[in-house]
């Protein structure tokens, strides 16, 4: 018992050091920001009240102009006028009363053929009662300021400590307490008991912080045991680093009317826990996306929906976390919503992002991936396999690449270097004349075609092929590539040397997953790589997510990947790291 309660207060020491020292710092800065305010205040009203007295000598000297007053002979009447406004002929006739600590300013004041030279008192001191109520209004909403920001501050910082209870013989302690007759289990209670705990949720949580933590951080087990401290209530929670440099978070059986409660707390451990290692960090640094759900809900729908409420809360200035509730699926919420996507678009509730793709060998980025996403009202940022099967009319999709294509020719316009970026049409716009008409339009004034590569799935080619002649003959004309993607076998690998433009070869997103377990998958990316390399085709393989994909991709000859191993979907080409 003796070691408990040292442990406990020598955790109550630390608890309280650790808050001491930040609050103490904040502090400090608080004064000094505050004191730095009040001196550029001061001296911004000073040099206003200045300009005011210069003013005010230069309508005196105009004044006597007007009058035509001589400066000898009516040396009286212009004292007379001067004195009125505060000013004094010459210093003898001020008054001496701070004369020991302050000295007077004399200035000349001049109007046309007039020039009088006269005394006065430092503005400052004349307009003192001015200095002294302006100060003390900002002096209080300083002192109210951090008055309140202090409350707030221990409101979300201090720690429920622990109730030591006096230690009591076991005798005691049984003698003391009343048996009670068996309380019978309510409908909730009989629910828990079989599994079926309807009034709880889980939660599962995505980081982001702006800023990397130092290189001999172990952050996958400094954070697991910051979670296991800060929910300690919780008999069910993980944390996992996920390859992006992330941390995805997983609370069980959390309380359903506490859900806003835990994401809110989440968010404040998490913050506190970077602090000790990022004083520099501010709570908009940290971006939490959520998504609460029940038992059986389909992992991968609440795993893309927490990818949406990041990218919510990633974007906001002010709201640093997000949360979206599990509803269905996407897609059956979207089935059964009498909402037309084509208004999404067309009012620019969009966001393009861009999926670089990085070269295996020298880290190099060799091109970008144009990836839209809609806006949800209530579902939040859609992914195109979302939303595009609901998108059925020749319209609907002609807007979309019209629209994808409009930004990445401002994007591009905007971006200097050998920036390339690829772009996935529909597969309806390949085959629209409209379309193609309205393209050649928008690449009469554009200088840079060279720079876009537009996707087409195997699949569609080996259909219609027949009837894609005048599409490609467009796009050599104007220098731009074409990437055959979704390639399943190396069987129709020498067709695409018909077409002059082929720039390169993107391998199924089904080989990919998993092939370093897969030996089938290995056997059939091999037989395209060295068919590809055969007819000059570099071969690039999409949607890696694993170290062990990419070792194994790699290890078989393949050129260059993107996926999120390697980095998010990104708003800004600036903001893209290149692989290493």
């Amino acid at each position: 018992m003796n070691n408990t309660l040292c442990m406990f207060e020598q955790l109550t020491c630390e608890m309280k050091r650790d808050l001491t020292s930040q609050i103490k710092q904040p502090e400090a800065i608080y004064v000094a920001a505050a004191f730095l305010l009040l001196v550029v205040f001061n001296i911004f009203l000073s040099d206003v009240l200045h300009d005011k007295v210069h003013r005010t000598g230069t309508e005196l000297a105009k004044q006597v102009y007007e009058l035509n007053l001589d400066p000898i002979a009516s040396q009286d009447i212009i004292a007379t006028l001067v004195k009125s406004q505060g000013f004094a002929m010459s210093a003898s006739d001020v008054p001496h009363n701070f004369a020991n600590f302050i000295n007077l300013e004399q200035e000349v004041f001049s109007y046309k053929t007039v020039n009088l030279r006269l005394f006065h008192w430092p503005s400052w001191l004349v307009e003192s009662h001015l200095f002294l109520f302006l100060n003390l209004i900002l002096l209080g909403t300083g002192y109210w300021g951090f008055r309140w920001w202090k409350k707030m501050f221990k409101q979300l910082a201090v720690v429920e400590k622990p109730v030591i209870k006096p230690f009591e013989p076991l005798g005691t302690q049984l003698a003391a307490k009343k048996i009670a007759p068996p309380k019978p289990l309510g409908h909730q209670d009989l629910n828990i008991l079989y599994g079926v705990p309807t009034n709880y949720n889980h939660l599962f949580a995505l980081f982001f912080w702006k800023n990397p933590f130092p290189a001999n951080l172990d952050v996958d087990n400094y954070f697991k045991l910051v979670i296991a401290k800060g929910f300690g209530e919780l008999v069910n929670r993980s944390v996992k680093l996920l390859p992006s440099g992330g941390v995805a978070v997983t609370l069980n059986s959390v309380p359903a009317t506490e859900v806003d409660k835990y994401t809110k707390r989440l968010h404040q451990v998490i913050y506190q826990a970077c602090l000790n290692y990022r004083s520099d960090l501010s709570r908009s640094d940290i971006k939490i996306g959520v998504c609460n759900y029940r038992t059986g809900a389909d992992q991968a729908v609440v795993y893309q929906l927490t990818k949406s409420a990041l990218a919510l809360a990633k974007q906001s200035a002010w709201q640093h976390i997000h949360r979206l509730p599990f509803g269905h699926t996407q897609s059956s919420m979207l089935a059964d919503s009498k909402e037309h996507l084509f208004e999404y678009i067309k009012k620019k509730h969009f966001m393009l992002f861009f999926q670089p793709l990085f070269d295996l060998q020298t880290g190099d980025i060799l091109q970008h991936e144009a990836l839209i996403r809609i806006r949800h009202k209530s579902l939040g940022l859609l992914a195109a396999r979302h939303f595009i099967p609901h998108m059925s009319s020749k319209k609907d999709v002609l807007l979309l690449d019209q629209t994808v294509i409009s930004q990445v020719k401002k994007m591009l316009k905007n971006e200097s270097g050998p920036l390339t970026v690829s772009i996935n049409l529909h597969a309806m716009n390949w085959f629209n004349d409209e379309f193609w008409e309205w393209f050649k339009q928008q690449m009469v004034d554009f200088n840079s075609a060279e720079k876009l590569q537009f996707e087409l799935s195997e699949d569609d080619y080996l259909k219609q092929h027949k009837k894609l002649s005048e599409q490609f003959e467009c796009l050599e004309k104007l220098s731009a590539g074409i990437v055959i993607d979704n390639v399943r076998t190396a069987e129709h690998l020498a067709t695409y040397k018909d077409i002059k433009n082929v720039c390169s070869i993107k391998l199924a997103f089904e080989l990919i997953h998993n092939i370093d377990t897969n030996t089938q998958q290995q056997k059939m990316v091999k037989q395209i790589i060295n068919k590809g390399t055969e007819l000059n085709f570099p071969v690039y393989a999409v949607g890696v997510e694993t170290q062990n994909e990419l070792a194994t991709l790699k290890n078989l000859g393949v050129i260059a990947a993107q996926g999120f191993y390697f980095a998010e979907p990104l708003q800004k080409l600036a903001d893209i790291t290149p692989y290493s």
